[in-house]
């Protein structure tokens, strides 16, 4: 059975909380490790986490921010000046139910999740998600699975998390089934996360700014990637 909430009509959202998801950068990235070696993946995972964490800062309605996760996530979360919550285990989807809790608790009205690996993602980007937002449950899926890669939810708890393929869709319907608002949004900056190959090929052919852009040209895996797209398209001289 879906969990039944009452509509709070006409309230205000309340403080509005950014959280951010954090995988340990050593495990960070299992799907590009046919392609990367260890230390480049953790590399890539620490850049692009703090780039969202740069846009998100930036963003103008949010009012407090927070890591989940374990101890990269804490040292990570000190050094910015953020908050950061425990993950509990049990997975993406048990650790945000456990997280949205305790953001309830502490009187946060309004929850924006977004992923750690959405290296195009900017200020104006999550503004723009924020102004969509009209209560209850908004999304952003991922072009390539229909994940989710940008969740808001008024309360943080409206619905129960189902992270994974698809996940947009079923967050959506989950809020219909809650009686509470729905929207989907398409914004290019929530729209590409990076965990495979060909999403690592087509974000070095975008060259992207900020921590992420210096890391794939400093660690060569840009120059390594235009290379081989040159070879495949038959120009390379």
């Amino acid at each position: 059975m879906p969990r039944v909430r009452r509509r709070t009509q006409g309230r205000p959202p309340m403080t509005v909380a950014a959280l951010i998801p954090v995988r340990d950068f050593a495990t960070a990235k299992q799907r590009l490790r046919g392609v990367l070696d260890d230390a480049t993946c953790a590399g890539l995972a620490a850049a692009m986490l703090d780039d969202v964490m740069t846009a998100v800062a930036a963003a103008g309605r949010i009012d407090e921010r927070f890591l989940l996760g374990g101890d990269d996530a804490r040292r990570v979360a000190a050094r910015r000046g953020w908050q950061c919550l425990p993950d509990p285990g049990g997975g993406l989807s048990a650790a945000l139910h456990s997280a949205a809790a305790q953001l309830v608790a502490r009187g946060i009205g309004t929850l924006l999740v977004l992923p750690g690996d959405l290296p195009r993602v900017d200020a104006q980007c999550i503004d723009a998600l924020l102004a969509g937002h009209r209560g209850g449950v908004t999304v952003c899926a991922a072009a390539r699975d229909g994940g989710t890669n940008a969740l808001l939810l008024t309360p943080p708890d409206a619905i129960d998390f189902q992270f994974g393929d698809d996940s947009a869709r079923k967050h959506l319907e989950a809020g219909m089934a809650a009686g509470l608002p729905t929207r989907r949004l398409t914004l290019t900056g929530c729209a590409r996360d990076i965990d495979t190959a060909d999403d690592l090929r087509e974000l070095c052919l975008l060259q992207p700014a900020g921590r992420t852009g210096a890391f794939l040209q400093a660690s060569g895996i840009a120059a390594r990637f235009t290379a081989a797209e040159r070879r495949s398209a038959g120009t390379e001289q």
